[in-house]
């Protein structure tokens, strides 16, 4: 992704706004009767925001929290501001063309954590203390949404564009100012395997000129390959075979670095935007690629979700790990508790 300088004038003017309704939204500010940690990031797209929220809802709730996920829902049909179960931790009452992709591959990926969605965040935490006894919030996607306190805030960095070039929206990738770090407690940089060490020392370094001592993370991703019934797929047995990927993510030049990582005879990559819902005209292409080209599909995890589900494709899944796995569930339980 190329930043679009030429639209610079257009940043001040959204600086403008965003500054406003963040100073509203801070004297707005409610409190829930329970933990809120914040998932989230300071650009658009590709930082591994939903697979940290994952991570931190498994991770919490094996140390008996009763933890649910609370997201807006993006991309959601639901347009009225009433919580919404996605999941109640153990059975997906909500598909995602109605809960949004980012919401459902929650549910789908966590074990007894509920997940709720609602674009009032103060009424879905309340919603998840009432109905499943909850005592710690995740927020995903939390860091600009002021009108919810916090009790920790959890900042994502992509090792690879770590950020966005400096400039805001829409000639950048910034959703704020990079002085918003200071408001972190915390940052995990993801993708911390895939630059040298002097590119992660730089990022530390302009992480610290906003927020000289706060605790810093490395995140990597484990990869693995599934068929649409969960088996897990021997990664040779796709290298003999031709594949076309497919994808509608943040950053899909990385999901294609991968796929030749991996060693597969890549024919092409069928790119579209982030969070894009297939369409029907879109399926009987891919079926009729398929079987022109006699290769097989490979799409992401979080593309899965809006395919249908008797889709024949291999998928892509990434698990975020973090190398200071042991260190990092200290300082948590040393937060909050």
């Amino acid at each position: 992704m190329k930043p679009l300088k030429f639209l610079k004038p257009l940043s001040f003017v959204y600086l403008f706004f965003f500054n406003i309704s963040q100073m509203i939204r801070k004297a707005k500010q409610k409190k829930l009767n329970c933990k809120v940690i914040s998932v989230g990031n300071i650009s658009v797209g590709g930082t591994g925001k939903t697979p940290l929220v994952i991570f931190l809802a498994d991770l919490l709730s094996k140390t008996r929290k009763k933890v649910c996920v609370v997201s807006r829902g993006y991309k959601s049909k639901i347009k009225n501001n009433n919580p919404v179960t996605v999941s109640d931790g153990k059975r997906v009452f909500l598909g995602p063309t109605i809960s949004g992709d980012e919401a459902y591959l929650s549910a789908r990926s966590l074990k007894n954590v509920p997940v709720v969605i609602g674009r009032d965040r103060y009424k879905a935490g309340h919603f998840a203390i009432e109905k499943f006894g909850t005592d710690t919030i995740i927020l995903d996607d939390g860091l600009q949404y002021l009108g919810l306190y916090r009790n920790l805030d959890i900042v994502c960095i992509n090792a690879l564009n770590p950020f966005g070039d400096f400039l805001l929206l829409p000639a950048g990738y910034l959703r704020e100012p990079v002085k918003g770090l200071s408001r972190a407690d915390v940052i995990v940089i993801t993708r911390s395997n895939q630059v040298p060490d002097e590119k992660i020392q730089e990022i530390e370094a302009t992480i610290r000129k906003y927020k000289k001592d706060i605790p810093v993370f490395h995140a990597y991703f484990s990869k693995n390959i599934f068929d649409r019934n969960g088996n897990k797929v021997e990664i040779s047995t796709l290298q003999e075979k031709n594949v076309i990927a497919i994808s509608g993510i943040a950053v899909p030049e990385d999901f294609e670095k991968t796929i030749k990582e991996l060693g597969l005879n890549l024919l092409g990559h069928k790119k579209y935007p982030d969070h894009y819902f297939f369409k029907d005209r879109d399926i009987g292409k891919f079926y009729g690629d398929a079987a022109e080209f006699q290769a097989a599909i490979i799409t992401t995890s979080k593309d899965a979700t809006r395919l249908p589900e008797d889709f024949p494709c291999y998928v892509l899944d990434v698990k975020l790990e973090i190398k200071e796995k042991q260190e990092f569930a200290k300082f948590l339980e040393g937060q909050i508790g």
